[in-house]
């Protein structure tokens, strides 16, 4: 990613300055993951509080792992208050949280998933699966990331390409996912599916955790122009005739 240069990010300004990724549509976006996560978390502990599971049941590990999560929602909700103005400290923070946010949310949802499998009898069946999903979806991400990064170097090649405004096919990637947990939500309230349940909310898990690592690799090579050129700043400094040409 180092070697991406201002020229091949040419068409990723427009969002960053007055789309998804400037400084409200970033706080749009971190408000509507605030949502999912704080559904998934209170999921989670809702489960392990219950009889079958029982909070005094679960060990250390466990308790240290929910307040974690507890603090990094807190932290969550910090940043959404106080980064509201326009200014490039606020982009920056903001830029950085979107990153982190996602990362948390793409892998939070498996504490859930392994909280029902105890509640069903089960976790010895998920426990070795769960560690292995996110393995392959690390891997995939790192695989889609570097494509991005070598595709953005050749378009940047070709001018007319490189001036054309950016068209993320992760746009309706929210609208996808909203119904998904909201389905996961009440199928784990309702037991509608008996001993399938935990089956259908790791599969929606797991389309949540790779549709989250094709999001992320846009958002961090935008937060890495954000933080790296100049230009992709809000209130940018106006160039100079001389440096213009």
């Amino acid at each position: 990613m180092f070697t991406l240069t201002e020229k091949d990010c040419a068409d990723l300004k427009v969002e960053v300055l007055d789309g998804r990724m400037s400084v409200a549509g970033m706080r749009r976006y971190l408000v509507l993951i605030l949502i999912v996560s704080g559904f998934f978390v209170g999921l989670s502990y809702m489960i392990a509080n219950a009889n079958t599971v029982g909070w005094d049941t679960l060990s250390e590990g466990w308790h240290k792992l929910f307040y974690t999560e507890f603090v990094l929602l807190i932290l969550h909700v910090l940043v959404i208050i106080l980064c509201w103005g326009n200014n490039r400290l606020n982009q920056k923070i903001l830029s950085i949280a979107v990153v982190a946010c996602t990362y948390r949310l793409a892998f939070e949802p498996y504490i859930a998933i392994l909280m029902f499998s105890k509640d069903r009898g089960t976790y010895e069946s998920y426990a070795p699966i769960i560690p292995v999903i996110i393995m392959c979806a690390v891997v995939f991400h790192v695989i889609v990331f570097r494509g991005r990064v070598k595709k953005r170097k050749r378009d940047a090649a070709n001018l007319s390409s490189s001036q054309k405004p950016s068209n993320p096919k992760n746009k309706l990637l929210f609208p996808i996912l909203f119904p998904l947990v909201i389905v996961s939500g009440s199928v784990a309230k309702n037991g509608l599916l008996g001993d399938l349940e935990v089956v259908v909310i790791l599969l929606v898990v797991v389309i949540l955790t790779f549709s989250l690592m094709l999001a992320l690799s846009e958002f961090i090579i935008a937060s890495y122009c954000i933080l790296r050129f100049p230009s992709f700043s809000v209130n940018a400094p106006k160039l100079k005739k001389k440096q213009r040409g």
